[in-house]
């Protein structure tokens, strides 16, 4: 069941159901508009999932936006990670809609339509206590810097009017520096996503908390992680992360 807006309100803070995130992170704040960055394969979406769930658990009604998945294969990734959310699929708490991106020819117009159908969806039908966008990449690549901003920042009314939480994942190589940097002004919070070596020459993913508008702040702001099934993001302990 979705929260009321006076319940919303004196919760102030999305936490995380997975401890060590949410010892890291301490919450993110209601209302927001969150960017989580990286390139591929660093772990936004697994994250984005997480929040997902971590919602669901609190109560919230969350709508899952996906331009890379099926409605089917994202529910059986979330299961493959323990998070079971047939049940509130099903009761309509957990709504998935996947906006397909692929094998469409793009151009400049055709991105501004899909950005504003996305926008429109989500205020007349898509509402939801939290929003996640994965990923909006690939069609802001061929959208105009004037159309990408305006998206953004009617995201950032809406998420200041309604009191939602609203996420939004991007790879930072399809955009320039100039622009990246008015992309994540835009946002309350920003979170960064890297692939790492550890010491002992193993692959690992990190993230690393850059800006968290509103929230307190956690002593420390970045960890290492690996993500396995059946559990989803596992932090990895510092003295095992440490050179």
């Amino acid at each position: 069941m979705s929260k009321t807006q006076p319940q919303i309100k004196k919760l102030q803070v999305l936490r995380l159901d997975n401890g060590e995130l949410d010892r890291i992170i301490g919450g993110f704040p209601i209302p927001s508009l969150n960017l989580l960055e990286g390139e591929n394969d660093t772990g936004k979406s697994v994250f984005a999932q997480e929040v997902a769930w971590s919602a669901l658990n609190a109560g919230f009604t969350v709508r899952y936006i996906t331009t890379e998945m099926t409605v089917i294969s994202l529910v059986k990734q979330l299961e493959a990670l323990s998070f079971n959310v047939r049940s509130q699929f099903i009761l309509g708490s957990l709504r998935v809609t996947a906006f397909h991106s692929r094998g469409i020819d793009w151009d400049e117009q055709v991105a501004s339509n899909y950005l504003s159908l996305m926008l429109n969806f989500i205020k007349k039908k898509g509402a939801a206590d939290v929003i996640i966008f994965d990923s909006l990449t690939f069609i802001v690549t061929h959208s105009s810097e004037k159309d990408l901003l305006s998206f953004l920042s009617e995201l950032r009314n809406y998420v200041d009017t309604k009191s939602r939480v609203i996420f939004i994942t991007l790879h930072p190589y399809a955009f320039d520096s100039n622009l990246l940097v008015r992309i994540r002004s835009i946002c309350d919070g920003h979170v960064m996503f890297r692939v790492k070596t550890m010491p002992s020459g193993e692959m690992a993913r990190s993230l690393e908390v850059l800006k968290l508008r509103g929230a307190t702040k956690a002593q420390n702001n970045t960890c290492a992680f690996k993500v396995e099934p059946n559990i989803g993001i596992r932090v990895l302990p510092f003295s095992q992360v440490k050179a």
